[in-house]
């Protein structure tokens, strides 16, 4: 008989069912009507496409670089599977207990389903469903869970007669349209094996640790024994009952003819190993690297293609696709780097500490995140947990930002050199000075600063290089000064710095636009706004990438098994600043690592620039440094929750003799020798080795004009004057015939470099008569004028 003649006596036989029922059966009419006529205006061939085509339901998988994974998003931990990566033994197990006549029947077996539907329509529900039936069943209910619909999933599982009627009407048109192979195929996909694994293959792997082709006769007859009630036969919480269950499911094969009565006792011999299960790893919390993870699940569920977005609605969408999509997603992310960062940071600090330890990591010129590490790697609420990802922005998980102390001396840097400051550009900067009321030019006006701002650190005569290797206060501050907030300000945001949104007075946040205006104040050089550890890395890595900025990113591709690419976040990448300006900043870092604050971490060997930084008191210090291949930030941070702790109250957030290590070590709050040795130094080497050591580009010689000074009178006229032209000033004292506070003149006089620093020349006053005691060496030297020093001077450093 052919499918279609079949379909149709099919139709006819089940139109007619109810009355034969009613007639022959003695049902009672009156029900039996009632529910033909709720599924009499369907069709034999209104078959739902879910029912027809494969489950959507399928778990997906994120890859790391090396192609390990790195975890699962399921609601249904299920692999499908095609029937020929099912084992033989398995499908006849399965057909066996199931439905024995299922290769030699259609969708109806006539006599078990009479049966069942006399039984039901009475009240009294009664199996006798093909397996075609039971597909058609599971399918329905699977599709409700998909689309989160209620009254679906309630009338999917609904047994009354009319449903049984509409499921068999299913069944018969599903036969029409597919093999039996088929149809068993996406049984065996599809239903329930206890344990939360969700088809054969999943099962296979839950229960013996093998794929769905490597299932003996043993382990088959034990998961399809499992099918009818798969809570109570699991064999994991119930292995006696799931031993007992298999053994009747050989003896059905056995008086099936399907195996030997030799194959059924060797069989029944075998007991269940408990060393060969395992456990699927479910989300971020099961991964070896949990927060990482989360950077890779938010990003997703952010992603429009995969209908993600910022709204809860849309963030829901996106994770239904992704637990339930089969998806394969591709990271870039390198576990050995990953690990590297990890075990650097928590040899440091310990989870449980009142100090948080992070190690940032971005790939400059791609944007590609390859770790981020930090001490309570473990996502949760329990003690040496957190729930917060402290190195990413707050739309991946972030807690507030940290302010960047001296690493934001970077930015001022930048900004000189691309206004075209010469790296000759000096200061005479104080070990302390009083910066009250000095104005600083912003984008659209003058900033004051207050009258009590005064700043501390190192003194002596700088220049950018031993400024930025001694990291000086009061010559950055200068330096800021005279380039202008709004380049400084302007140069962060280009580079890449997003900094946290302060909130306004009627408690809303900056708008993007007010939040860098509002940054616009004398302390930024100092680090005076929050950021996140990944936004300031990656500003860092535009500078190792020679002026191109990228965004930060961390995956490669997303697809689902039909091969459906779906667009993931692009790095942007794009050139925003001159190469040789970028070089030029990079010349200059290298002082830092090479003899500056940061040489504790320096890793022999490589080509290393960056910057320390400490914020003001010491709650946060950093060590931002960086190679051609790879940029690393690493930072100590009071935890945001300070009175938790005996030892540190709110107001006296330091982390000056703060306990580490479970109180088996304090710190001193030195950027360089602890964010940097500590941390910053093992991570790199790590992470380094075996990569090639690439050189910097070496910055080519800046060609600078000689202009005419500006004419001008007094000291106070000479020095706006000056500066209104670009140039730096410096005020020396010189020994001088001339009362104190004589303004003796410029030095260089009449022309000099653009953008250079001029002296101004105050006496000081007579030299005083030489003592009885003094040489008449020392007395000749003390009229002579002093010289730029590029040395420092002692004095308290505020922010390395």
């Amino acid at each position: 008989m052919s499918r279609r003649l079949y379909s149709a006596v099919m139709f006819v036989l089940v139109s007619a069912l109810g009355g034969v029922l009613v007639a022959g059966l003695a049902v009672p009419s009156v029900g039996v009507a009632a529910e033909l006529a709720k599924a009499g205006a369907l069709t034999v061939r209104a078959l739902p496409r879910e029912v027809e085509t494969p489950p959507p339901a399928e778990g997906s998988t994120v890859y790391m670089a090396d192609g390990s994974v790195l975890t699962t998003f399921f609601n249904e931990n299920r692999v499908y599977v095609p029937l020929s990566e099912i084992s033989e033994t398995m499908r006849q197990a399965q057909i066996a207990v199931e439905d024995q006549r299922f290769y030699h029947h259609g969708a109806l077996d006539l006599k078990g389903t009479l049966r069942a539907l006399v039984r039901t329509s009475s009240g009294n529900t009664q199996g006798g469903s093909t397996l075609t039936q039971q597909y058609v069943k599971l399918a329905l209910i699977d599709k409700a869970v998909a689309d989160n619909d209620k009254e679906a999933l309630a009338a999917a599982r609904d047994r009354t007669f009319s449903r049984k009627l509409l499921e068999l009407r299913y069944a018969i048109a599903l036969e029409d349209k597919l093999t039996k192979d088929e149809i068993l195929e996406r049984y065996l996909n599809l239903a329930y094996y206890g344990a939360g694994a969700y088809g054969v293959e999943a099962a296979a792997r839950r229960y013996f640790g093998i794929a769905a082709s490597e299932l003996n006769l043993a382990q088959s007859a034990m998961l399809a024994g499992l099918v009818r009630n798969p809570v109570t036969t699991d064999p994991i919480r119930y292995e006696k009952l799931a031993l007992e269950r298999r053994n009747n499911v050989l003896d059905v094969m056995l008086g099936q003819g399907a195996i030997t009565a030799h194959q059924a006792e060797q069989a029944k011999a075998e007991g269940f190993d408990r060393s060969r299960v395992t456990e699927t790893p479910n989300g971020c919390v099961s991964s070896e690297f949990p927060h990482l993870c989360s950077v890779v699940e938010k990003t997703l569920l952010q992603m429009p293609s995969l209908g993600g977005g910022t709204t809860a609605a849309e963030k829901a969408a996106a994770g239904r696709l992704l637990k339930r999509g089969g998806l394969v997603i591709k990271t870039e992310i390198d576990p050995r780097t990953q690990r590297a960062a990890q075990e650097a940071v928590s040899k440091y600090v310990y989870p449980t500490d009142p100090v948080i330890g992070l190690m940032t990591m971005i790939e400059p010129g791609t944007g590609l995140i390859k770790a981020v590490a930090q001490s309570r790697s473990e996502i949760g609420d329990g003690p040496g947990q957190s729930y917060w990802n402290y190195a990413m922005e707050s739309n991946l998980g972030g807690a507030e930002g940290l302010k960047g102390g001296s690493t934001y001396k970077m930015f001022v840097l930048a900004a000189a050199l691309a206004k075209g400051f010469p790296t000759s550009r000096s200061y005479e900067a104080p070990a302390a000075r009083g910066w009250g009321g000095e104005r600083f030019r912003t984008c659209d006006g003058v900033y004051v600063a207050d009258r009590d701002w005064s700043v501390r650190g190192v003194g002596g005569h700088f220049d950018m290089y031993s400024g930025a290797a001694n990291s000086v206060n009061n010559y950055f501050v200068a330096l800021q000064q005279d380039v202008g907030l709004c380049e400084v300000t302007q140069m962060a945001r280009t580079l890449g710095l997003n900094i946290l949104p302060l909130k306004k007075k009627d408690g809303s946040k900056e708008t993007l636009d007010e939040s860098w205006n509002s940054a616009q104040v004398a302390s930024f050089t100092l680090g005076a706004r929050e950021a996140s550890p990944i936004s300031l890395a990656n500003a860092y890595a535009t500078i190792a990438a020679r002026g191109v900025r990228c965004d930060p990113i961390i995956l490669s591709a997303v697809s689902n098994k039909e091969g459906r690419e779906y667009e993931v976040p692009s790095a942007n990448c794009r050139q925003v600043i001159p190469a040789e300006i970028a070089d030029r900043v990079t010349d200059i870092l290298r002082g830092p690592f090479q003899s500056g604050t940061a040489r504790a971490a320096n890793i022999p060997g490589y080509n290393i620039a960056g910057k320390t930084g400490t914020d003001t008191g010491t709650p946060t210090i950093w060590t931002v440094g960086f190679t051609p291949q790879l940029v690393g930030a690493a930072t100590l941070t009071v935890d945001p929750k300070a009175d938790r702790y005996k030892y540190l109250k709110p107001e006296n957030r330091s982390l000056t003799g703060a306990p580490v290590r479970n109180g088996t070590a304090r710190l001193s709050g030195s950027s360089g020798g602890e964010a940097g040795a500590g941390i910053w130094k093992p991570a790199m080497a790590a992470a380094l080795a075996g990569l090639p050591r690439g050189q910097f580009v070496k910055p080519t010689p800046i060609k600078v004009a000689t202009v005419d000074l500006p004419s001008c009178s007094g000291l106070n006229d000479c020095r706006q004057q000056l500066r209104d032209a670009g140039f730096g000033v410096t005020i020396s004292k010189v020994t001088n015939s001339a009362p104190e506070g004589t303004f003796l003149g410029m030095n260089p006089k009449g022309r000099a470099p653009q953008y250079s620093t001029v002296r101004l020349l105050v006496s000081s006053g007579p030299a005083a008569p030489p003592s009885s005691s003094s040489s008449s060496s020392s007395s000749s030297s003390s009229s002579s004028s002093p010289e730029p020093q590029n040395t420092p001077r002692p004095g308290r450093e505020g922010n390395e």
